[in-house]
């Protein structure tokens, strides 16, 4: 049996999946049922993939029942914001107009390489027409609202990326972001989201809004998913003269290790951490990569507040750019007192 729910982080569902405690197309069911139940109340989803979820899905459980070695996302349901190509569906990017356009041929590559790495896709996202939007809104499609509270905007220009993953519809979403419009909605929302550094992910088989500023990025539910995503979409590929042509570099395993150099979780209004306060060195946090401190599902509870520091830091301790540590976190040493004497100044200097 598999305790696995609509806001399972993607990890826990790839392990389920690859055991056999479930099979990738209950999964893929789980989420479908799930987009017809929810996104009517959210608006997030203009486009459902059904039919190539569910194929996709059968072919990863018939891998796992032949012994063949499964892709480190398979099963994981996914869902992208509708800048992106979907073979066989018009790349809309929020618009009217485009609708008209003959469907895309082909994925764009960082689908490929979701789909390569085992993610199953469910469909399409809302978003602000021509990712030209903080908000959310749109005059097409409809306000894509809040999951937490749907009187809400959801921000933009990734509304539905934000929305979807808030509401339990997928366990990982693809966005873009141009001024904010991953980190917007994301914010709005409650969940993670990932900028990464410009020409890092491909941008080949997206609609463009402005070139010289546009990343494309994941949103999860936890630090470990995005950087399970990120993993799986790194890469040179052509058709975007601005990607790097870097060979893949892992973050994943650097997120493992830093579970071992002493990481201590607060829940926002408690001084005391989670969990006992610092992992002692070498051992690594229960649900790995520290998972389980960051996963904030939607049942709106308070935020998750991370501070490093080394295991058994005293309090005092002087550390980076003359901060001190107070028991919660790095504090700017006399920060006050500083404010207090530029506050003189410009009284000072008015008078």
């Amino acid at each position: 049996m598999s305790d696995l729910g609509a806001f399972s982080p993607a990890w826990k569902i790839a392990r389920a999946v690859a055991a056999g405690t479930v099979t990738a197309e209950d999964v893929a069911r789980s989420a479908l049922g799930r987009v017809a139940d929810v996104n009517p109340a959210v608006n997030a989803v203009t486009d459902v993939t059904a039919e190539r979820a569910l194929a996709q899905a059968r072919s990863i459980d018939a891998d796992r029942t032949a012994g063949r070695p499964l892709p480190p996302l398979a099963g994981v349901p996914y869902a992208v914001k509708n800048l992106f190509d979907i073979t066989g569906l018009p790349t809309r990017a929020g618009s009217k107009i485009n609708r008209d356009l003959p469907p895309a041929s082909r994925d764009g590559v960082l689908i490929e390489r979701l789909s390569a790495a085992g993610a199953v896709l469910i469909g399409g996202l809302n978003m602000g027409e021509y990712a030209y939007d903080f908000t959310g809104e749109n005059a097409h499609d409809g306000a894509c609202r809040n999951p937490h509270d749907p009187s809400r905007m959801a921000g933009g220009s990734s509304s539905g990326s934000g929305s979807a993953m808030a509401a339990g519809l997928a366990a990982l979403t693809l966005g873009s972001d141009t001024n904010g419009s991953i980190r917007v909605p994301a914010s709005f929302c409650g969940t993670f989201g990932l900028k990464p550094t410009y020409g890092r992910l491909t941008r080949a088989g997206s609609f463009p809004f402005c070139d010289s500023l546009d990343h494309l990025g994941p949103f999860a539910r936890s630090v470990r998913d995005l950087a399970l995503a990120y993993d799986a979409m790194q890469g040179p590929a052509d058709g975007d003269a601005a990607c790097a042509g870097r060979p893949v570099e892992p973050v994943l395993g650097s997120l493992d290790a830093g579970a071992g150099q002493g990481l201590a979780y607060w829940r926002a209004g408690d001084r005391r951490p989670l969990a006992g306060g610092p992992v002692p060195a070498g051992r690594r946090l229960a649900g790995a990569g520290g998972d389980r401190g960051l996963h904030r599902p939607c049942a709106l509870g308070p935020a998750l507040v991370v501070r490093r520091s080394r295991p058994g830091t005293p309090s005092g301790t002087v550390g980076p750019r003359g901060r001190r540590w107070r028991g919660c976190g790095w504090h700017r040493a006399g920060a006050p007192h500083r404010a207090a004497r530029e506050a003189g100044d410009r009284r000072a200097a008015a008078r």
